[in-house]
């Protein structure tokens, strides 16, 4: 028997990229239909950290409290420590801050030119089951766990969906759209027949996830939360606590099939001392890959996360990719179904998001190949050697490193996200700061993401923006700005007026009337408004130039 059941999105894989999609949808009134073939969420560790310019997006959402409550404590630091293994020699460290530490500097800089909110250690394992929670408790997501798309068709103005459970209970779901954020694999992908191209199994890792709490041991050169061994082997403190994740290289041995074996043998290979291992949580083999997808979808079925593109983990740029996708589209979503949003503007989220997706997948490489260049540096015979050659190959390592210490210290990967190539931003024609992995300038140009700051003990300037669209007038030109509100106001579209007066704001964003996007992206800015009509239809996407309406294809970043 086939039950039938309608929704306006349809979404098909509830990791955190659905999951956040459901949340921004909710949070502009619209209902969603989020399902889920797992009946549970995610074990394993997987991603580890929510970078600072998302935590300003969950902030939004209003769970950054409760994720901060249930990760890493704000006092611990995001140290990456290089080194032989447990019993040392270190060779190298990146000395990253603790949230505790972030906030200060975030307080004492009023240029905008960090994130206002500080980054966050927690495992996606943590991540997805508070966010299922809350999806339960939301009344406009149907969550159905343990529910698999099988088939997806489009037909005139809708989508159509055929979803199993595990019991053989068939759902036929009629949707205005549908959002495959169904991972690697993605079913609504293959449906499409849409491709992924890119670097295929980058290389092969074992993985240990377990519980100890032999922190003497495992704390011998200090608290970390990366610590590279130059066996090849990663150890991530998930909690500080009793939770750890060793990922080993395999190298050669890829193609041996228990590579692992004994797993508390294997921890103590991989990292030079036998530790106390109170509990195996998980054992298996992985292999990254650094995959972006032909498309972003068709018509009204679109891709987000990883069945849009694969990163190798390092930088953590995989699950804060998705959430970017996520939100992006989830407001552009909302103005198609609630009919203030114009034939371009769902045509955008491409637009948009492809060439980050490209850029992103392109660092995760780079990034990963620092690791791959560090372990294929280590000669184990000079490592401990105290002599010339033993110091000389230590330092050679170690400057090596302090060179390539990008990792997770890359602002302008976070933060300098801009949509040049978009129909919903009205470019100035200006040229933009230059772009530079570590570094963020902000600006008011259109297509970047607005300027950030803190306020007082708690607050920031994005907690003063609306749920949809902000103008923020920074030129106090009230005639002006009515002019916009009035056209707003007049289609439809929703948008918060927002008078700076202090002149620290003021001089941020240029003295000018600077029109903010859900997403926090400025859509239009400008010291004087020519035609209120035409920037309100450009921003909702009713119209754009022809030249304007680009392919992700011909507009992808890959700096």
């Amino acid at each position: 028997m086939t039950t039938r059941t309608t929704a306006p999105v349809l979404i098909a894989g509830a990791g955190p990229t659905g999951l956040v999609l459901a949340a921004e949808l909710s949070r502009h009134g619209v209902a969603s239909l989020l399902a889920e073939r797992n009946p549970h969420t995610t074990t394993f560790p997987k991603m580890d950290i929510t970078n600072g310019a998302n935590m300003e997006l969950l902030r939004r959402l209003g769970v950054d409290i409760e994720l901060r409550a249930r990760g890493v404590g704000a006092s611990y630091s995001f140290d990456v420590i290089f080194a032989a293994g447990l019993d040392g020699p270190e060779l190298a460290r990146w000395r990253q801050p603790s949230v505790d530490e972030q906030r200060a500097l975030i307080a004492s800089t009023d240029d905008g030119s960090v994130p206002a909110e500080p980054w966050q250690r927690c495992s996606q394992a943590i991540f997805e089951a508070m966010m299922m929670e809350r999806a339960h408790r939301d009344p406009l997501i149907d969550v159905r766990q343990g529910w698999t798309l099988e088939r997806c068709s489009q037909y005139g103005d809708g989508v159509v969906a055929e979803l199993s459970n595990r019991d053989g209970t068939l759902t036929s779901v009629s949707a205005s759209y549908l959002v495959g954020c169904d991972g690697h694999a993605s079913r609504v992908r293959s449906e499409l027949g849409i491709e992924m191209n890119g670097m295929k199994d980058f290389t092969t890792f074992a993985l240990v996830h377990f519980r100890s709490s032999d922190l003497s041991n495992l704390r011998s050169l200090g608290q970390f939360w990366h610590l590279f061994s130059t066996s090849g082997a990663v150890l991530i403190a998930q909690d500080e606590v009793e939770t750890w994740t060793l990922h080993q290289d395999l190298g050669d041995r890829d193609d041996d099939p228990d590579p692992i074996g004994n797993p508390r043998e294997f921890v103590a290979r991989a990292l030079g001392r036998a530790i106390q291992i109170d509990e195996v949580l998980a054992c298996s083999t992985w292999r990254p890959s650094a995959l972006l997808a032909d498309s972003y979808g068709r018509e009204r079925i679109f891709l987000a996360g990883d069945a849009a593109h694969t990163m190798v983990p390092t930088g953590g740029y995989g699950m804060n990719t998705g959430v970017g996708d996520a939100v992006n589209l989830g407001w552009k979503l909302a103005g198609a179904v609630q009919g203030w949003g114009g034939p371009h503007l769902l045509a955008s989220y491409e637009a948009e998001r492809a060439p980050i997706g490209e850029r992103n997948r392109n660092v995760s490489v780079d990034h990963g190949l620092v690791q791959l260049k560090y372990w294929d540096m280590v000669e184990p015979s000079l490592i401990h050697a105290d002599d010339d050659a033993g110091r000389a190959h230590r330092e050679a390592i170690a400057e090596f490193l302090a060179a390539n210490d990008g990792e997770n210290v890359s602002l302008g990967v976070e933060l300098d996200i801009r949509y040049d190539h978009s129909p919903v931003v009205i470019s100035d024609n200006s040229a933009g700061p230059p772009w530079h992995r570590r570094t963020f300038v902000p600006t008011v140009r259109p297509g970047h993401r607005a300027p950030n700051v803190a306020i007082g003990e708690e607050g920031t300037l994005f907690d003063r923006f609306g749920t949809a669209f902000t103008l923020v007038d920074a030129a106090h030109d009230v005639r002006q700005s009515t002019e916009i509100l009035s056209e707003a106001a007049r289609v439809g579209l929703p948008m918060l007026y927002l008078p700076l007066t202090e002149p620290t704001l003021m001089a941020l964003y240029q003295h000018r009337m600077v029109l903010v996007r859900p997403d926090l992206h400025i859509a239009w800015s400008g010291t004087t408004v020519s035609d209120a009509s035409d920037i309100v239809a450009r921003v909702r996407g009713m119209h754009a130039e022809p030249s304007e309406v680009v392919g992700a294809t011909a507009s992808r970043q890959t700096s």
